[in-house]
C-alpha cells in the first residue's frame, strides 16, 4: 500500500479504502475483536492522509470516527468497519428468525451486544400461529415487547425462559404465568393484570408469524439499512449534495470537505505553528487574500482550490 511519491490517496482522485471480499466474510462469521479493526484502521488512515502504511498523529487532520460517517452525515463516506461487522451479523438473527429450518437455528450465534440490540427494536412481528416468535422478547404485542409494557413481570422470568418460549406455547392454558418466579411487587402485580386482561383475549390463527424490518419499505432485512441504522440521531450535512456531486476532481472536495470542518491549514495557521511553507502556495494564498472578498468567486473552489491543487 506503500507508494513511491506518498502522497494521500485523494490527490490523484481515488480512494480505495473499501475491504475486500475476505475481511467482510470474516466480518459476517466472526466476533472480530477490537485490536483487530484498530490495526487495519492504521493502515487505511496512514493510506488516506500520507499515501503509505502508517502515519503519525500529526498527519491526520480529522479525527478517524468523523471521517468515517456517511457522506450525508458529514463524513468521508469510508466504512466504519466495527459497525459494518455489527450490521452484517444482524444477517444470521434475521434468517434464524424468518427461516427457522436453517441448519442453524437455534445455536448461540455469537454476536454483538449493539447488534441484538437494534436487532431487538427493528423487528416488528404480525403473529399467526405464534409458532415463530417469542413471547417476552419479541416485539409482537401492540407494536411493542413485554419488557416495556410490563418491566417488572419481565424481570421475574428468568433468562434462559425469555429466550426460548413462543407465543403459541404460552397462550395454551396461560401456560406463560409459570415463566414467573419470585414475589411481584405492587407494581409488578398492576402490570401482571394488565398483561393477563391483553393475553387472554388474544386469539392465535393458522398463517405463519410475519416479520418486518423497519428500516426497510419492503420490510426485508438489508444490510445497508441495518448499516444506517446505526448512524440514527447523527447532525445532518446539508450540503452533501452540492459538494460530493458537483464536476470538480475528488482533491477538490477533499480541499472544500476540510475547509467545511476548519481543518484547512492556511498560511496563516502554518505560520502561527513555526511550519515552513513553499513560496509558490504562499504566492497564491497572498494573492487570494487581495481580491476583493465581497466578490462571490473570490473563494469559490473553482477560482482558489483549483489554483492550489493544480500547483
Amino acid at each position: 500500500m506503500e507508494g513511491p511519491s506518498h502522497e494521500p490517496c485523494w490527490s490523484s482522485g481515488t480512494c480505495p479504502l473499501c475491504p475486500p471480499a475476505i475481511p467482510v466474510y470474516l466480518l459476517i462469521a466472526l466476533k472480530v475483536p477490537k485490536w483487530f479493526i484498530r490495526a487495519i484502521d492504521k493502515i487505511r488512515r496512514g493510506f488516506l492522509w500520507k499515501g503509505r502504511k502508517e502515519a503519525n498523529g500529526g498527519c491526520c487532520l480529522v479525527a478517524w470516527e468523523k471521517v468515517m460517517r456517511p457522506l450525508d452525515l458529514g463524513g468521508l463516506g469510508i466504512h466504519n468497519l466495527e459497525v459494518m461487522g455489527w450490521a452484517l451479523q444482524m444477517r444470521w438473527l434475521w434468517f434464524g428468525k424468518t427461516n427457522p429450518n436453517r441448519p442453524y437455528a437455534g445455536l448461540e450465534i455469537p454476536v454483538h451486544p449493539n447488534t441484538t440490540a437494534l436487532f431487538a427494536i427493528s423487528v416488528v412481528t404480525a403473529i399467526g400461529n405464534g409458532e415463530n416468535t417469542h413471547l417476552w422478547t419479541d416485539r409482537w404485542l401492540m407494536g411493542t415487547r413485554l419488557e416495556e409494557l410490563a418491566p417488572s413481570v419481565f424481570q421475574a422470568v428468568p433468562a434462559r425462559v425469555r429466550k426460548s418460549r413462543t407465543v403459541a406455547e404460552a397462550l395454551v392454558d396461560h401456560s406463560w404465568v409459570s415463566d414467573i418466579r419470585g414475589a411481584l411487587s405492587l407494581r409488578g402485580l398492576m402490570e401482571y393484570l394488565e398483561l393477563w386482561d391483553a393475553l387472554t383475549n388474544f386469539q392465535l390463527n393458522s398463517t405463519a408469524d410475519q416479520h418486518h424490518w423497519k428500516f426497510e419499505s419492503s420490510g426485508t432485512f438489508s444490510s445497508k439499512s441495518a448499516y444506517r441504522a446505526f448512524f440514527i440521531g447523527s447532525i445532518q450535512f446539508e450540503l452533501w449534495k452540492c459538494l460530493w456531486k458537483s464536476w470538480a476532481p475528488n482533491k477538490c472536495k477533499i480541499f472544500v470537505w476540510l475547509t467545511v470542518r476548519n481543518r484547512c491549514w492556511t498560511a496563516d495557521r502554518l505560520q502561527k505553528g513555526g511550519s515552513h511553507i513553499q513560496p509558490t502556495a504562499l504566492s497564491v494564498i497572498r494573492k487570494a487574500k487581495q481580491h476583493n472578498t465581497s466578490s462571490p468567486r473570490a473563494y469559490s473552489p473553482g477560482n482558489f482550490g483549483l489554483a492550489f491543487f493544480n500547483l
